[in-house]
């Protein structure tokens, strides 16, 4: 026995009837409970209302989260460092840091007079399939005697510093830092940033 073939006018018909149920289901059901959405108060009428309410609140920490907490594989370190600096030299000092590690930061320059420098925060990989050469400057300016802040490295490599006294008479930089970094301290050889 073979199925009689239905016409185009029953088929128009049970389209239609599908599509209605499914936005009915849509609007009394889906909505309250995935998105607490509950305009004819059916979900409220079924319990739906606090999946709904579950789902918004699991959905708001999911795009908070990343940015509220992060687990570091070592402890906290805190270092005051001073730095004595001769008229007119140049030096650097970095801490290496791991991609995403944070890193809080302040220095002040001690002189006799109006001590101050030019300093520049830069950072330079260590890892990773970076061009030869390559660093990022994240901040430049001209002349001062004290910076504060917060950091998080784009990338592994060392992170840090260039000073350049600008003055006649020798100063000192301290230098305080708290941080995920692993190692902290003087680098040796020319300096490197633009000018």
């Amino acid at each position: 026995m073979s199925a009689t073939p239905r016409s185009a006018r029953q088929l128009l018909i049970a389209t239609l009837s599908a599509i209605a149920i499914a936005a009915v289901l849509l609007v009394c059901v889906v909505l309250p409970a995935e998105y607490g959405i509950d305009p004819l108060r059916t979900g409220e009428l079924l319990g739906l209302g606090p999946l709904g309410e579950a789902k918004r609140v699991q959905a708001a920490n999911a795009r908070t989260e990343g940015n509220l907490m992060h687990a570091h594989p070592r402890k906290h370190r805190s270092v005051r460092i001073e730095i004595n600096v001769k008229p007119r030299e140049e030096l650097e000092y970095k801490a290496k840091l791991a991609a995403g590690e944070p890193m809080l930061y302040s220095w002040n320059v001690q002189a006799e007079g109006t001590g101050a420098v030019y300093y520049e925060f830069h950072g330079e990989p260590t890892e990773g399939d970076w061009p030869k050469g390559y660093f990022r400057s994240y901040e430049t300016v001209q002349s001062s005697q004290t910076a504060n802040g917060s950091f998080v490295a784009p990338f592994t490599g060392m992170h840090g510093w260039y000073w350049r006294n600008l003055s006649d008479a020798p100063l000192t930089i301290v230098l305080e830092v708290s941080g995920y970094f692993t190692k902290l301290g003087r680098i040796e050889g020319p300096a490197t940033p633009e000018s």
